[in-house]
């Protein structure tokens, strides 16, 4: 008898051994809490609006950047299914550790990872139908660049679909200081996202409003006459040192992206006929529509041209939007 009762008493304490040593080794599953914070969220951000305007469908092959935590991730794995792809895409290693741990916690199996820089997102050419950067654009410094190869991800049919925080209060803000509040207006957006060699499909300003702030969401496709024609402002490229660029002055003047002009601040100086604007684009869509008083001049032609440009004393300006 009492060797059963020892039996047994060893049985129940390796039972409860091994329990707590599975728990140990499972990470938790996510908090009501936060399930609660989540779907509040999915709600008030209209994460199924986003979802449409990306056109998200079973099969489809998407990108999440600036994933973080991967409350969009997880959303867009469950809405792709398990014949699509989801690319999670973020600067902060830590980050998509937390997002794997909580994809194995889901059991989702068709995202990958990837660790981008703050220039390039290292997604395959054409291989995106849709990618999605939500309340993490205004956090992007070398935004021209990080457009530019989103548009090279995407397939000619792809969208881009960004959505980003302005409080009323700061809408007539520089840049500068939007982005120094985490938030900017989709009026600087809409046309870096222009010169990058994007056509915006749809803009809603307000898409939801929360408390003081509202977020706007803007949808661009590859605009492909801009990109067969060179019309698209260039992303200079990267050079070392011990490889030093054989381009002339004039050349890495005009490439150079710390000159370029604010928007405010070029229309201010245009109102003022303090600068010299010149339109880069192609003939066609000069022809279409333009700045009053801007010259056309191809983009390739540009450095051929800038003697008599600088005669007429005034900064030049280039608009390829």
């Amino acid at each position: 008898m009492r060797g059963q009762i020892r039996h047994g008493l060893s049985f129940a304490l390796a039972f409860t051994v091994f329990a707590r040593l599975a728990s140990a080794q499972t990470p938790p599953a996510p908090s009501s809490l936060v399930q609660q914070e989540e779907s509040a969220r999915e709600r008030w951000q209209k994460v199924a609006e986003i979802f449409e305007a990306m056109a998200v469908r079973p099969g489809a092959s998407v990108a999440d950047v600036g994933a973080g935590g991967g409350f969009l991730t997880v959303r867009l794995a469950r809405a792709v299914g398990p014949t699509g792809r989801v690319t999670a895409v973020d600067v902060s290693s830590r980050a998509l550790e937390r997002l794997r741990v909580r994809l194995d916690q889901e059991g989702l199996t068709n995202v990958e990872t990837v660790t981008g820089d703050v220039d390039n997102p290292h997604l395959a050419p054409e291989s995106l139908d849709g990618a999605v950067i939500v309340n993490s654009y205004h956090e992007m410094t070398d935004y021209h660049a990080m457009l530019q190869h989103l548009r090279s991800a995407l397939k000619p049919d792809g969208r881009l679909v960004i959505v980003e925080p302005i409080s009323e209060k700061r809408r007539e803000s520089s840049r500068d200081q939007q982005v120094g509040a985490h938030e900017i207006a989709v009026r600087f957006v809409e046309q870096e996202a222009r010169a990058a060699g994007f056509r915006v499909q749809r803009l809603q300003d307000p898409f939801t409003t929360r408390s003081d702030v509202s977020e706007w969401l803007l949808v661009a496709v590859p605009d492909q006459l801009a990109v067969a024609q060179g019309a698209m402002c260039p992303v200079p490229a990267k050079t070392s040192a011990a490889s030093p660029s054989p381009a002339t002055d004039d050349e890495a003047a005009i490439a150079n992206p710390d000159l370029r002009i604010a928007f405010d601040t070029f229309k201010t100086r245009r109102a003022e006929n303090a600068i010299v604007v010149v339109d880069v684009r192609s003939e066609d869509e000069f022809l279409a529509g333009h700045i009053p008083g801007a010259t056309w001049i191809p983009f390739s032609r540009l450095t051929e041209q800038l003697a008599q440009l600088r005669a007429r004393g005034k900064p030049i300006v280039t608009y390829c939007s």
